[in-house]
């Protein structure tokens, strides 16, 4: 019963947080998305957008912007529930309400605009590390292809889970041949998805604007990479303590950087989103006289 209070609680929070102090930017125009107006790469993030459509279909007095929050709220309570499992794997059961708790601190100061695919992009990287951690490759593929319809940077996931493998991903054949089903899931749904939504609009490379961010950067860029630097920090002093696996997820780190520098913005703090599982399991594993043996397991030769 306390988790489920814990879970309804933490996700109401950051409803209400979004719902009263997020806005809808006219970058990221709402009912266009619903409608499928919008080009990509925000127009083929759809996912979430499906699932709005679905509550207006259903409840059709209901106008855009709520059905917006309801799926949203939704995204928040798989997300909540996700970064729980998790953080089972590296505190006792009892405990990992912890990882629910961090991340809606962690979470809380980057809502501002609106969007469909913040929160599914927490909720698919944490569902997929916990997979992988567990081993289960098949429930990942499909949360994999899932996800790649609420954002396309799953596909960081792949090089993660090389590494999540290594060294044994470089002599196994079969580690091979899943990556190439995440590659062929990943490309799959990407294809689909033009296929389906068609568009003429190359992506948008920012490297030059975000060259000059970096170079001269504003008071406001400082401030708002304030609180991630905090819980970075605090996380480095779960790294002594973590298990092999889980350091090297930090991969995700400047994979996510080089991301942001070509296609992102860096004041965007959001771009790290799917950091945020790996930052509260290195925070919980400060916890070290807590930490579960299944942590330490690695994934036996035969695992699927």
């Amino acid at each position: 019963m306390i988790y489920l209070l814990v879970l309804l609680g933490n996700s109401w929070v950051c409803f209400r947080v979004l719902k009263d102090y997020g806005y809808e930017g006219p970058w990221m125009p709402l009912q266009s998305i619903m409608s499928f107006d919008f080009p990509p790469p925000f127009g083929h993030r759809v996912l979430f957008v499906l699932l709005a459509d679905a509550f207006q279909a259903v409840f059709p007095s209901l106008g855009y912007l709520k059905c917006f929050l309801l799926s949203q709220l939704v995204a928040m309570v798989l997300a909540f529930e996700a970064i729980r499992r998790w953080g089972a794997l590296f505190v006792r059961a009892e405990l990992s309400i912890l990882a629910q708790f961090l991340l809606a601190v962690i979470l809380i100061p980057t809502l501002h605009y609106y969007d469909f695919y913040d929160f599914g992009v927490v909720f698919f990287f944490t569902a997929c590390l916990h997979c992988l951690f567990v081993n289960r490759f098949i429930p990942y593929l499909c949360l994999l292809t899932l996800g790649t319809l609420n954002h396309e940077i799953t596909l960081l996931l792949v090089p993660v889970f090389m590494a999540i493998h290594f060294p044994e991903s470089l002599r196994r054949p079969r580690l091979w041949g899943q990556t190439a089903l995440q590659l062929a899931a990943w490309g799959g749904v990407r294809a689909l998805l033009f296929w389906l939504l068609p568009s003429d609009v190359s992506p948008l490379v920012r490297i030059q604007t975000n060259l000059q961010e970096l170079v001269h950067p504003t008071p406001g860029l400082l401030l708002r990479y304030v609180a991630p630097a905090i819980w970075m920090g605090i996380a480095l002093f779960g790294y002594r303590w973590a298990p092999p696996r889980l350091k090297r997820t930090l991969l995700l780190l400047p994979l996510l950087v080089v991301t942001t520098f070509v296609y992102g913005q860096f004041h965007e703090v959001r771009q790290f989103d799917p950091l945020i599982p790996v930052i509260v399991a290195l925070i919980l594993c400060c916890f070290q006289a807590n930490l579960p043996d299944r942590a330490f397991r690695e994934a036996p030769p035969h695992a699927v």
